[in-house]
């Protein structure tokens, strides 16, 4: 996206005071220097919060005191718009927004017409970013939501803290909110994916979950049929039993079927064509069978519950145990004062009498307090695991429910074992029951047709499947890491930065990576010393913008401009008070390259990358600079000068606005 900064603007509370500009070209390495105090790092904040930053970082004192609104005017892919929000004062931000899409002229007041939610809205439009959520959930999460230019702001600041961070490489990827939108959106933002994808994506994910609840339905619906089934079951075995079916290996439906039929003939008043010689031996079988299972499941609950019950009787007996081995440790004199005090002169510290059987003495009680320590350390972990405790638990409970179902199961057989077998009342009422179970089951079914329904979302589902295998996205993913990875060797090389493998953006970590064959990566944070840190951040940022200012990717959503913060720290570090040393007058800087030439002329090479990056991307990116370093070290390259803020007096804000 071809988005450039034109002008930062502020306009002054008191409104005689004339409006403050800082101009910066589009083709150039823009550079902003000065000394500590001037405003030069309140650049990031005021161009962040210009574009909807939540909380406002422009310090709190003059600058916010002095302004009424910040503004940017921003070259949006030819046209100029103007954007602007009101100064907070001491709050963390404002709700007031400016926006002129038709830019003609400053205005020398402006009045906001845009809440927070309105400008970003808007502004995501203007920029035809997808509003469709980075996540295939339908309920999202605040880090879940659609991509927007906020989440590529990551992407064009690399402020004073970040710029040499072997921990963070992108702006703001130090917080778990940010660092998971930029996650999400960091293919989105390369090209990677496009919004067609991100829709499949999100389609493919509806589906899914349509298919797996009506699945679950299904599962619900199986599981409610399993009473109905062993009431197929019991009915049958009964049925059987009375002479009204015969046979074993039918099926569910086919049970299901002879009871209709028995229903039919029943209605027709034919019952008695079907009756047949009773098979009582069937259920003295089945009760014997169901007896013998519930003894055996009540043995085995007993022998589980005695198992639990010595095992647990077990720890607690460890536990007294090693508590007494403690106490008994803890009654042992010191062993080690006792020996040296022995053998100072072999007298009894005692009486004071000498004696050659102290040293037995002191042999012995050594053994005797090595067995007690070696008890000690013995039990220090209890001999009975919590686990095999644990385990003996669940055994207990999976049998005493297995007896329950034993127990459920006997429960009628005992009934019909006291019934009378031969009631002619009792096939009727066999028959009724039979009528209401084939009811129930009929209701079960009307909601378990679900096949036809499976069979479009399958066939929904295959075909995006075929999309996202023809998509190329691993092809092309492998593709733009590749390019990338090479344009920061390039930029690497360049600042002549230590060799640590092959380079590559690791979009999970946000970091770079290093690999040398089959060795483990390292990572940025692994990396010495401050100089390859900063290299390689700048190396990083160049080599994306490079890669992003091509032409056919100039649809591609983030700004094509970045700002970076006294690069120069990790050669010229600021003092806690925030003085640097060229911050000093011609003589001290003049000094400064003669005696320190080896860190001179690594600031210097920091200007010379950023100008090849402007060189090699045909400048259609803008680079601005906040810097202590001034003419005398990057002037042989051609920079423009933005602003010059080396004076008393000098700085972001005009000293014409202090009177």
């Amino acid at each position: 996206m071809r988005c450039i900064i034109e002008k930062i603007v502020l306009w002054p509370r008191d409104t005689t005071k004339q409006v403050f500009k800082l101009e910066f070209s589009a083709d150039k390495v823009n550079v902003i220097h000065g000394r500590s105090g001037t405003g030069k790092s309140s650049i990031i904040a005021i161009v962040d919060y210009c574009l909807g930053a939540t909380r406002c970082a422009i310090p709190v004192g003059v600058i916010r005191d002095t302004t009424d609104w910040f503004g940017i005017l921003l070259n949006l892919n030819g046209r100029q718009v103007l954007v602007a929000r009101r100064s907070p004062g001491l709050g963390k931000g404002t709700e007031e927004f400016y926006i002129d899409q038709q830019f003609s002229r400053l205005p020398a007041l402006i009045l906001g017409h845009y809440t927070l939610r309105q400008f970003k809205d808007a502004y995501n439009a203007m920029l035809g970013l997808t509003n469709l959520p980075m996540t295939t959930e339908e309920q999202t999460a605040q880090n879940e939501g659609r991509p927007s230019y906020r989440d590529l702001a990551a992407f064009n600041f690399l402020p004073q803290h970040i710029v040499a961070n072997p921990n963070t490489l992108f702006y703001k990827a130090d917080t778990y909110e940010h660092r998971e939108r930029l996650r999400r959106v960091m293919p989105y933002a390369l090209g990677i994916i496009d919004t067609q994808y991100v829709a499949n994506e999100r389609e493919r994910a509806r589906l899914q979950r349509t298919l797996d609840e009506i699945n679950k339905k299904i599962e619900l619906l199986a599981q409610s049929l399993l009473p109905l089934k062993t009431d197929v079951d019991t009915l049958w075995i009964e049925a059987k039993e009375i002479g009204l079916v015969v046979g074993d290996s039918l099926t569910l439906e086919e049970r299901v079927t002879a009871f209709g039929e028995l229903i039919t003939m029943l209605e027709q008043d034919r019952i008695g064509e079907r009756l047949q010689i009773p098979d009582y031996a069937l259920t003295n079988r089945r009760y014997k069978e169901a007896v013998e299972r519930e003894a055996r499941l009540q043995k085995a609950v007993e022998q589980a519950r005695r198992q639990v019950r010595g095992l647990e009787q077990l720890a607690k007996q460890a536990q007294d145990f090693r508590s007494a081995v403690n106490t008994e440790r803890d009654r042992v004199i010191n062993l080690d004062w006792l020996r040296d005090s022995v053998s100072k002169g072999h007298a009894c510290i005692a009486c004071g009498s000498e004696s050659d059987q102290l040293s037995s003495v002191i042999t012995h009680l050594d053994r005797e307090v090595n067995q007690v320590e070696e008890l000690q350390a013995a039990l220090f972990d209890n001999p009975v695991v919590d686990r095999e405790i644990e385990k003996a638990k669940a055994h207990l409970y999976e049998t005493a429910e297995a007896l329950q179902l034993a127990r459920m199961q006997l429960l009628p057989l005992v009934q019909v074992e006291n019934a009378a077998k031969n009631s002619l009342s009792r096939v009727y009422l066999l028959l009724g029951r039979m009528q209401s179970t084939i009811k129930s089951l009929k209701k079960v079914g009307k909601d378990s047709d679900q096949e036809k329904r499976i069979a479009e979302l399958s066939k929904q589902l295959e075909e995006l499947e075929k999309y996202f295998e023809k998509s190329g996205r691993e092809l092309r993913e492998q593709s733009i890491d590749h390019e990338i990875s090479s344009l920061i060797a390039i930029y690497a090389n360049g600042f002549k930065l230590d060799q640590r493998g092959s380079i590559k953006l690791d979009k999970k970590e946000l970091t770079l990576s290093f690999s040398r064959g089959k060795a483990k990566p390292e990572f940025l944070w692994e990396v010495g010393s401050g100089a390859n840190w900063m290299g390689y951040h700048i190396s990083a940022f160049m080599a994306l913008h490079e890669f992003l200012s091509s032409t056919r990717r100039s649809t591609l959503p983030v700004f094509s401009f970045l700002i970076i913060d006294q690069p120069s720290q990790v050669y010229f570090p600021s003092a806690s008070s925030g003085a640097n040393e060229l911050d000093g007058d011609e003589e001290t800087v003049h000094k400064i390259l003669a005696e320190r030439d080896v860190d001179v002329l690594a600031t210097k090479r920091i200007f010379a990358m950023l100008d090849l990056a402007m060189e090699r991307s045909k400048r259609q990116f803008q680079v601005i600079v906040l810097e202590h370093a001034d003419r005398t070290i990057w002037g042989e390259y051609d920079m423009h000068e933005v602003a010059k803020w080396k004076h008393e007096g000098e700085g972001l804000i005009p000293s014409e606005w202090l009177n």
